[in-house]
């Protein structure tokens, strides 16, 4: 521990000797001057605008003029200016305006570094110079740029793209170069993966990117603008106090900026297929009102024409039938003294899976086959309310949540062992219910001292209840060595209610050149109780309880089936006292960010399970640095980031108990389990060249590992039985490069191509399946994972026109006993065209793929499967209602099957979904512009 505290001291002492220099030395001009900003808004409406702002010193010795900056609801300007004491002439000029003229004085104050200037209110011009002037509208149109940048800003123009009518958000988000969309709806934009969309710059169920994604019309977007913006926690502080998130900005119209939106779909198809959505959407200045709901049993949200993923690996699982519907509402004062968001959400669902398994899991001794067929059918209730607070001119934010969950499900299985021949087979029947409520939130506060540094504080808080928690099974395993049977009732209730709160509070030194030191102390309570109790229902005498679901009267004929040596109450209380010490510098072209935490942690936990009823402690120390640089260097930008992290066992696994609720899976604590150690280190440079209209990254991330949790694994060859304990390895660590291009081939941008790779190492290190006797033999694999990746697409008016192929590799290798080596491969190939067929106005949209395999070690495996999708939509009203007919899989190739291979073993997966249909459906917008003589 004080080896950990010598080196924050030397970090600290580092850090702030240039400070010291800078400051003693005054060879620097920063050193020697401050930033003077404001903001320029409406005197009525307080509306932004867009002004040209002049400043000149009283003595004409500086003067500098600045165009606001317009974000989210702000109009800002800045300069940088002399440190000394001084009066401004300020000027402000706006079309429409009369021209504002105002003084600020400056009064610099030990190390502060940046000063507000006043608000300045302009008032509207009695006469628009500009208002009766009778010019011919004049329409130009040229070719689109897709993707432009401005500075490290990429926007991508939403009118360059060719969608179908009636398209929502996440059919342009597909299109655009360098961006990979994910299934759940992860963004990833060359390579580095988005914290969060915003809408207009401001959050929309921020984390749920989903929501916006399947229900914003395409038609509604100007442009989509990716950077790094401030935290919620910088902005309510008013200066960088953390690192930046990575987000994606969705832009609208300007004719929708302030204005009425509706949207409307409703769909129905073969197979009983249907769907239904509504959206809709108002916003001004200071308000911003969403609503959206919808409904469907499609499970699926690819569209035809686009370069989606429709592997049959990629197949949805199951059926699903979900509802849902949400609001969102954003609010601002017109002084901004208050800003509000608020969000809510509520979803229904209803999943009706059922799986087909074979699995044969690679040994030393000879490989293990299991098949087993599962049924599962869950309904799902979830509401989720959050709201966002913040008060600027207090420097107040607050964020609270809460998340409500109902749920409720049935299933039934059967389950088979073999090796040579059959070991054992099993059924078993089930159904649970559960509810769980949790509420969480926090609130920071930070105080500008008249020098220039700062006093925070922040604390945060979090509840949760899980009750009622139950589930009964019904099972039944039969040997095949004896004959015998094992039958089982069980019941069990794994309540738990936990809670948590902690107060962080930090001293920022505002040192010259935007460095900043901020050292802090912090207190964290938490407090954990779970009780899981399990029940051998079939140890009591009646024989009713034979049928699942079925519990005795009272709650004594209960007791006399608990099985004791199963269950366990542990209540946890951790108590955490740390400090921190956080290194920054926020410019316009580099960033700096160090932190070095250190905390320490005590454990207190009542345990009780069988016979054993005690009371147990444990203490240890974190240190988990983290440390994050980036800077520009012309329009090429560099990263580098480095984070450790800690995690100890749970503390009821390392408790002396055994786990026996399953005959076939026997578990067994490990009270000498170590914490894991973890180091990821990563890098990447992005490189940009417009003269040719290229842009390309390079990147490399190493993992290493150390006291990795593994389990030692034992399978019984008379019963098929397995026993688990986890124990820690050394050895496990990966390396990773990856890089990717994206530009066009001509000067008029109409044939652009994206490449994209990725070439990982992977070194695996586990216990080997032992027979018999205990698992203490290592299996060390290593695994080479190759992805390239490369589009071509065309656009030329309506048409766009794409080739794309994708091949993902999987090469296997290890000295372990009766091991084959693995070579397994993923491609494809294919093109897709989007086209407005002329007089017609027919909108055309469709894809052909073949998705290949090879290597997967039998025929049935290595498969080749043609896919292809088509849709066809029109529009009727002058586009306000489009109908669509939408075909999916028309060659009826894709099968409900999936196959993987990997170092564990081969598996074979069967499931019930619906690959092929067709859908029509109609769907109506409605928009109340605003008006034109709006000028804001």
């Amino acid at each position: 521990m004080n080896r950990l505290l010598n080196i924050i001291l030397v970090a600290a002492l580092a850090a702030a000797t240039p400070f010291t220099a800078q400051a003693d030395g005054g060879k620097k001009a920063k050193a020697d001057s401050v930033y003077i900003g404001g903001e320029v808004y409406d005197s009525f409406t307080k509306a932004r605008i867009k002004a040209v702002v002049t400043i000149t010193s009283e003595d004409s010795a500086l003067a500098k003029t600045d165009t606001c900056y317009i974000w989210r609801t702000s109009s800002s300007f800045g300069f940088r200016v002399p440190k000394r004491p001084m009066r401004y002439f300020i000027r402000a000029e706006a079309e429409g305006y009369k021209t504002l003229a105002d003084t600020f004085d400056l009064k610099p104050r030990g190390r502060k570094g940046y000063y507000t200037i006043p608000r300045l209110l302009m008032k509207r011009g009695r006469d628009d110079i500009y208002k009766d002037v009778g010019l011919n509208e004049v329409v130009v149109r040229g070719t689109r740029v897709q993707i432009a940048y401005r500075g490290d800003t990429i926007v991508y123009d939403a009118s360059a793209f060719n969608l179908p009518e009636g398209s929502m958000l996440d059919g342009l988000i597909r299109q655009m170069p360098g961006v990979e969309l994910k299934d759940n709806g992860d963004i990833y934009v060359n390579g580095k993966k988005v914290d969060y969309l915003l809408l207009n710059g401001k959050d929309f169920f921020k984390g749920k990117n989903k929501v916006m994604l399947e229900n914003l019309p395409y038609f509604t977007v100007k442009n989509v603008k990716v950077y790094d913006k401030s935290t919620e926690k910088s902005e309510a502080l008013g200066r960088e106090v953390e690192p930046k998130d990575f987000v994606m900005d969705v832009n609208l119209k300007r004719e929708y900026a302030r204005s009425y939106i509706a949207n409307a779909e409703a769909g129905a198809g073969t197979d009983n297929r249907w769907a239904a959505r509504a959206f809709g959407l108002y916003f001004d200045d200071h308000t911003r009102v969403a609503v959206f709901g919808n409904a469907n049993n499609v499970n699926e949200n690819r569209q035809p024409g686009s370069d989606g993923d429709w592997s049959p690996a990629k197949m949805q699982r199951g059926l699903l039938a979900t509802k849902q519907a949400g609001l969102s509402l954003q609010t601002e004062d017109k002084d901004k003294r208050i800003k509000d968001n608020f969000d809510a959400l509520v979803r229904w669902n209803d999943s009706d899976n059922e799986r087909h398994n074979s699995v044969e899991t690679f040994a030393s001794d000879g490989n293990i086959v299991r098949g087993s067929s599962a049924f599962n059918r869950n309904k799902d209730f979830n509401l989720n309310i959050n709201n966002y607070l913040t008060l600027p001119k207090l420097h107040i934010y607050s964020y609270a949540n809460l998340d409500y969950t109902n749920s409720s499900n049935t299933s039934w299985g059967r389950d088979s062992t073999l090796r040579d021949t059959l070991t054992n087979r099993s059924w078993s029947e089930g159904l649970g219910r559960s509810r769980r409520l949790y509420f969480n939130g926090y609130t920071g506060w930070s105080q500008p001292l008249p020098w220039g540094d700062y006093l925070i504080l922040f604390a945060d808080y979090s509840y949760s209840r899980r009750r009622p928690a139950e589930s009964f099974s019904l099972t039944g395993t039969q040997y095949a060595a004896d004959g015998a049977t094992d039958r089982r009732n069980n019941y069990a209730d794994t309540r738990s209610d936990n809670y948590s709160y902690g107060f962080n509070l930090s001293y920022d030194f505002a040192l010259p050149d935007h460095w900043a030191v901020r050292p802090g102390v912090a207190y964290r309570q938490d407090r954990e109780i779970n009780d899981n109790a399990h029940y051998r229902l079939d140890r009591l005498a009646s024989d009713r309880y034979d049928e699942l679901g079925l519990l005795p009267s009272t709650r004594d004929s209960l007791l006399l089936a608990l099985d004791a040596d199963n269950s366990a109450y542990t209540n946890v209380l951790t108590r955490s006292y740390g400090t921190h010490l956080e290194i920054m510098h926020p410019m316009a072209k580099s960033y700096v960010y160090v932190r070095l935490p250190l905390y320490f942690r005590r454990e207190g936990m009542h345990y009780r399970s069988g016979g054993l009823d005690t009371v147990a402690s444990r203490s240890y120390t974190d240190f988990e640095p983290y440390a994050q640089m980036e800077f520009s260097k012309g329009k090429n930008k560099f990263e580098l980031n480095y984070r450790m992290r800690v995690t100890q066992p749970e503390f009821q696994s390392i408790m002396p108990s055994d786990d026996t609720t399953d005959p076939l899976a026997l578990r067994i604590n490990n009270p000498d389990l170590k914490a894991i150690t973890r180091h990821w280190l990563g890098g990447k440079a992005t490189f940009r060249c417009d003269s040719i209209d290229l842009t390309w990254y390079a990147g490399a991330q190493a993992y290493i590992v150390r006291n990795d949790f593994g389990t030692r694994t034992t399978y019984n060859s008379q019963t098929g039985a397995y026993t688990y304990i986890d124990d820690n390895v050394d050895g496990n660590w990966d390396f990773e490069l990856n890089g990717g291009l994206n530009g066009t081939f001509d000067k008029k941008r109409r044939l652009r191509y994206v490449f994209d790779a990725s070439v990982k190492y992977i070194h695996s290190v586990d216990f080997d399946v032992a027979y018999d006797t205990s698992a203490d033999v290592l299996s060390t694999v290593e695994t080479m994972r190759t992805n390239l990746n490369l589009n071509l697409t065309y656009t030329l008016g309506k048409l766009t026109a794409g080739l794309a192929g994708k091949l993902t590799a999987r090469n296997s290798r290890s000295d372990r006993q009766g091991f084959e080596a693995i070579n397994a491969y993923d491609y494809r190939y294919g093109a897709n065209l989007k086209y407005t067929i002329p007089v017609l106005n027919l909108d055309l949209s469709t894809d052909f793929n073949v998705f290949s395999r090879r290597g997967y070690g039998s025929a049935e495996m290595n498969t080749d499967d043609p896919v292809w999708n088509a849709q066809l939509s029109k529009s009727f009203f002058k586009g306000s209602l489009v109908a669509k007919l939408t075909a999916y899989d028309l060659l009826h190739q894709l099968s409900t099957k999936s196959y993987s291979i990997n170092a564990q073993g081969r598996t074979e997966t069967r499931y019930n979904c619906i690959p092929r249909y067709l859908m029509f459906s109609l769907a109506y917008k409605f928009t109340r512009k605003a008006k034109q003589n709006d000028k804001n």
